[in-house]
């Protein structure tokens, strides 16, 4: 065989090779998954519910392992799992809630049964709704958006954010941020911060517009990292009263200078 001819067969198969392979292969993309349940407390036919709806977006087997390692912390971070997929930690999940419901519940319900203003003490609704955000070159914020209610007047809201480096899947943790010690800084920084968005100069003008009426002001762990930026998230009744809802707290790296490690800002480009 001459050496024209083997060239040209190893060109045909690289062709053939390329043309077969996915496009998608190791792009980080993601599918909406859902799990949803509704039982009921009693076989009475106005009988009290327990609903729960979960719909959570999940890499995809084409992120490759970087996928794999963001949907190991999704599961580990909202349900405490380990080594099961989103879906499975889904539907896991909602099986456990629901039984958990009745058989702590109904006993209780049996008691208050004749009284039918205390039936909505026993309506509970679990809710999940999660979307992923690009926020940097290399950075994504998973946000899961909790809203449940276990016989309360008011349902209780959370937004957990969860970082991570799109070029690893790897979970950024405030160690991978900030220097030790970071908080006695930080914290001043978000009152300072809270003060500016509220247009006050004083504790006491916060709490008479309700906030920190019961709390100081401390560093959260929930936060979304950003180009320039960190949101730093209050979730409602965390340090103002419940109307005022979740609140918000931006800083830039530029203010956060002495205790931002060098190696994160470098990562971020």
């Amino acid at each position: 065989m001459s050496n024209r001819l083997k060239f040209t067969l190893l060109a045909l198969f690289m062709i053939i090779l390329t043309g077969c392979r996915n496009d998608n292969e190791g792009k980080l993309t993601f599918e909406m998954l859902s799990a949803e349940k509704s039982v009921k407390l009693s076989n009475e036919e106005l009988s009290p519910l327990c609903s729960v709806s979960l719909k959570m977006a999940s890499a995809t087997k084409e992120s490759g392992e970087v996928g794999q390692k963001i949907n190991a912390e999704v599961v580990y971070r909202l349900f405490n799992q380990e080594g099961i997929g989103i879906q499975a930690a889904m539907d896991q999940y909602i099986e456990q809630y629901c039984s958990s419901y009745r058989s702590h519940m109904l006993p209780l319900y049996n008691e208050d049964r004749a009284d039918t203003t205390k039936r909505s003490w026993y309506e509970f609704h679990y809710i999940i709704n999660t979307s992923t955000e690009q926020t940097s070159r290399n950075t994504l914020a998973y946000l899961a958006t909790i809203d449940y209610s276990e016989g309360h007047a008011n349902s209780i809201h959370q937004l957990l954010p969860i970082n991570f480096y799109t070029t690893t899947g790897d979970y950024i943790k405030t160690s991978d941020i900030f220097v030790d010690g970071y908080e006695t800084q930080l914290t001043p920084l978000l009152l300072k911060a809270l003060m500016e968005r509220e247009e006050v100069t004083t504790l006491d003008s916060l709490r008479e517009k309700g906030y920190l009426q019961t709390v100081d002001m401390y560093t959260p762990q929930n936060y979304i990292v950003g180009d320039n930026t960190i949101t730093f998230i209050f979730n409602p009744s965390e340090i103002a009263s419940l109307e005022l809802g979740t609140v918000e707290l931006i800083l830039t790296y530029a203010q956060m200078q002495n205790i931002i490690k060098p190696n994160f800002l470098k990562s971020l480009q």
